[in-house]
């Protein structure tokens, strides 16, 4: 193996392999860039070539995850939002997700914990706005940490199924359900804002 093979990088991780997952499933929260559901999926993958455990896969995915909301939420509830109202760029979002707060009311906040997360930079919106819109700290863990469970069963599950189904190496199945799962997230949002139209309709 090179060392820019992916499978060498797997076997230089070691034990370190899950404690990565939940730290960059964590900075995925407020950086969305950060490629967190590639390694997730991957470590699927890995689970369906029996070199990692399953659980312990969910359980670094879920808690990165829940750890990440947390971390967000916490700074929007606590005043980042006004901080941030120096830059112009910022200003525009907060009246965009003040406007989105009034439309949806508490219950489609609520709601968007554990649906927005399925959809590229979803997470990140919807931690933003639970902040902002002041929902309840036993609210918002509940929630949250349900959907953080909901969100690394399934990625965990689509690589391990994409690893089956293909027989390809651990990190091109990552990237065979990173595809998928993105169509998925397309197709969530596309049902929301199909909803949403009917609302106003």
């Amino acid at each position: 193996m090179t060392g820019g093979d992916p499978a060498a990088l797997m076997d230089a991780l070691g034990v370190w392999f899950h404690p990565l997952t939940a730290l960059l499933v964590a900075l995925d929260a407020p950086i969305p860039p950060v490629p967190s559901e590639v390694v997730v999926i991957g470590s699927g993958a890995l689970a369906a070539e029996g070199r990692v455990s399953p659980v312990a896969a969910v359980l670094a995915a879920w808690l990165g995850c829940w750890a990440g909301d947390v971390g967000l939420y916490a700074l929007f509830r606590h005043g980042l939002a006004d901080r941030l109202d120096r830059w112009a760029w910022w200003r525009r979002i907060h009246r965009g997700i003040r406007s989105l707060l009034v439309r949806v009311g508490p219950a489609g906040s609520l709601a968007g914990l554990s649906v927005l997360r399925f959809v590229s930079g979803g997470r990140t919106a919807s931690m933003a706005a639970a902040g902002i819109g002041g929902i309840r700290w036993p609210v918002f863990l509940w929630l949250s940490g349900a959907g953080s469970l909901a969100w690394s069963g399934s990625m965990v599950g689509l690589g391990w199924i994409t690893g089956r189904a293909t027989g390809l190496p651990w990190w091109a199945s990552a990237v065979v359900g990173m595809v998928f799962g993105t169509l998925a997230g397309l197709m969530i949002a596309g049902i929301m804002a199909h909803r949403r139209r009917g609302r106003k309709g």
